[in-house]
């Protein structure tokens, strides 16, 4: 982290003034949004490797830390769509019409998207093939579980089909009733959904209303505790749209917009900074996360990447979405090869080699994609005719 003079002074006597709010705080050129989000991804990977590498019984040990109550990976996307929703209601702003603004959500998931696609269905997947059965002959069949219809089932970001030709069978997520070949890729969808949902808001006139949006965060925020305590109760409202399985996420994503909409009016203030990082540690471990921390993590959050500068991680461009695509398929190689499985090496070495060797990777894999595909994507947000629509 890099803290400037004033920044120094600015703790020193207390943090950011009383009167500072979250749009006099936050400095484009000085946040350390892009690291926060490079550090979820990769907690992502670490989640995935419990299962995918079957460490501590197949499953993340934070959720037996935290009583049952989340797990590391859905505390990470969950942070994601915190910080896009907060982003992306700022860049609404600079668009002139609803199409505008999704056209550039487009241009933003989608490339790397369909890389991540075609790399798991014609790069990774007939090598694990090949170790299988010693020749790629039968893999290119055509067929509903082949690699064509993989392709073209799943390429506007609903994933239908999540193996191909029942590989990765012997690993230790081969017990799973579908071993995905990317299992991170679920997730988009929600996030394109919410999308849809702030352009009809915006394209309506609607996000003048802001009680509206707290409304919709509130909505969502009740039926993610009903679903907590009661699944049954909550299972059938809106399943198309946001299944309450995962109503946290369009929580997190409108907290975010209303972080933006109530920009003027929220400070941002050390004090209250820190006691909810105590808040947020508290009911995490003792109980009360899914009432009251995953509300207080909202603003703990925010106020760490709007305090913090750590604008020097950018030097080398932006891993995190291509770590988060990428990061599954490069975990389930490792597993059909069986590196560090337990049995060769003791098993909490064979675990931290695993997911220190899955997180290298990905994050040479995020970078790879960010230099070679997303920044020359991004350049085509210029492409959309300026003019009002």
């Amino acid at each position: 982290m890099r803290f400037s003079a004033t920044t120094i002074r600015s703790w020193a006597a207390g943090g950011p003034t009383k009167s500072q709010s979250l749009n006099q705080s936050f400095d484009t050129k000085r946040n350390a949004l892009t690291l926060a989000r490079f550090v979820f991804a990769s907690l992502v990977v670490v989640s995935h490797s419990f299962p995918l590498g079957g460490y501590h019984l197949n499953s993340d040990p934070w959720h037996t830390w935290s009583k049952s109550q989340d797990d590391l990976g859905t505390i990470a996307v969950c942070a994601f769509f915190l910080i896009s929703g907060f982003l992306v209601a700022r860049s609404y702003d600079s668009v002139k019409s609803p199409a505008e603004f999704l056209f550039r959500r487009g241009i933003r998931i989608l490339p790397a998207y369909w890389l991540a696609l075609a790399v798991g269905a014609l790069v990774l997947a007939p090598i694990a093939w090949y170790h299988e059965h010693h020749t790629l002959r039968g893999y290119f069949v055509a067929s509903v579980v082949g690699p064509w219809h993989y392709l073209y089932s799943n390429f506007f970001i609903q994933i239908h089909q999540w193996n191909i030709n029942g590989l990765f069978a012997n690993t230790p997520f081969g017990h799973h009733p579908v071993p995905a070949i990317n299992g991170s890729l679920w997730t988009l969808i929600f996030e394109v959904k919410c999308y849809l949902v702030l352009a009809l808001l915006g394209g309506l006139g609607l996000l003048r209303f802001r009680k509206l949006v707290v409304g919709i965060a509130l909505f969502f925020f009740v039926m993610m505790v009903i679903h907590f305590v009661n699944p049954t109760l909550t299972i059938n409202i809106i399943p198309f749209f946001f299944p309450m399985a995962v109503s946290a996420f369009p929580f997190f994503f409108f907290v975010g917009v209303l972080f933006h909409l109530y920009g003027d009016e929220i400070p941002m203030d050390r004090r209250l900074g820190v006691a909810a990082w105590i808040v947020v540690a508290y009911t995490m471990f003792f109980g009360g996360w899914v009432v009251l921390g995953r509300l207080v993590f909202c603003y703990a959050l925010i106020w760490t990447v709007v305090t913090f500068s750590a604008q020097w991680f950018e030097r080398w461009g932006d891993p995190t979405y291509g770590t988060y695509v990428f990061g599954f398929p490069i975990q389930m190689m490792l597993a059909e090869f069986g590196i560090f499985q337990t049995g060769y090496w003791n098993s909490r070495i064979s675990a931290l080699g695993y997911i220190a060797l899955s997180l290298v990777l990905s994050a040479a894999m995020g970078y790879a994609s960010w230099h070679l595909l997303e920044k020359h994507a991004l350049r085509l947000k210029k492409r959309w005719p300026q003019r009002t629509a």
